[in-house]
C-alpha cells in the first residue's frame, strides 16, 4: 500500500504541477510512468490460483484494482495537461 500511496502522490505532483506552470512536460512524465507501470501490472506473471488462499486471491485483485486507478489517473493527466495544452505538437492550444 506505501508503493501505491507513493506513485500516486509522485503523478498527482507532476499532474498538479503541470497545471499551474503550464509546462507539458511534467504531464507527459506523468502519463509515462502510467504506461510504463500498466504494462509492468498487466503483464506481471501472477501465483498459480491453487497455491493461494482465497482471501489472498482477493487482496491480489483488490491492489491491481488499486494500481489501476493510480495509473489510470496519471494517463488522464498526461492527456489532459500534456497532450491538449501542448501548443509546440499538435498546436491543441493557442
Amino acid at each position: 500500500m506505501k508503493n501505491i500511496l507513493i506513485t500516486y502522490f509522485i503523478i498527482l505532483a507532476l499532474g498538479f504541477a503541470s497545471m499551474l506552470t503550464h509546462n507539458h512536460y511534467l504531464a507527459n512524465i506523468a502519463g509515462f510512468i502510467s504506461a510504463v507501470g500498466f504494462m509492468i501490472i498487466f503483464f506481471k506473471d501472477r501465483p498459480d490460483p491453487s497455491t493461494l488462499s482465497e482471501a489472498e486471491i482477493k487482496q491480489a485483485a483488490k491492489m491491481r484494482t488499486y494500481w489501476y486507478i493510480v495509473f489510470a489517473t496519471g494517463l488522464v493527466f498526461s492527456l489532459i495537461f500534456g497532450s491538449f495544452w501542448n501548443s509546440e505538437m499538435g498546436n491543441m492550444a493557442s
